[in-house]
């Protein structure tokens, strides 16, 4: 039987290469693990259900945590031409995520707004080029929450 430091070892490097697989650059604490693997399923479940079936991932998804009733930003580069699907997700504090699309004038060209915590927007670009997610922790149960994104497209 494994003594408790290898057992601990061992866990936390298999937590460490499960957070790699699902998450962002966004370096997270090991004790929020759980967190930040239930949003990486989160996201993938999201991404069928919102019927992105047959579209790929097109960027690395992006896992962070957000303070209630504040935004973050997140830019990406999306081509003309290619459907898009973007779609967010939450933690189990969290009661509503909300998510627009900007284009490099900051003019927001999709949005889901509604009072629900996984958000989808779908968009066909009219040109190439840089574009900013904006993120809204709209409703969160505690000081902040876990949120996910994840960009798809065909």
């Amino acid at each position: 039987m494994l003594n408790q430091t290898l057992k601990t070892k061992v866990f936390a490097t298999l937590t460490a290469l499960t957070a790699t697989f699902f998450l962002a650059p966004t370096a997270v604490r090991a004790d929020n693990s759980r967190y930040v693997n239930d949003i990486g399923r989160q996201l993938a479940r999201a991404a069928t259900a919102a019927g992105l079936g047959g579209y790929t991932r097109t960027h690395k998804p992006f896992i962070d945590l957000l303070t209630h009733d504040r935004s973050h930003y997140i830019t990406l580069n999306l081509r003309a031409g290619t459907s898009n699907g973007i779609v967010g997700v939450c933690d189990r504090d969290c009661r509503d995520l909300d998510i627009a699309l900007l284009d490099s004038y900051g003019n927001v060209i999709a949005s889901d707004l509604q009072d629900d915590d996984i958000p989808f927007i779908r968009i066909n670009p009219n040109y190439s080029g840089r574009y900013r997610i904006r993120v809204d922790m709209a409703k969160c149960n505690t000081n902040s929450c876990y949120y996910g994104i994840g960009a798809f497209g065909q």
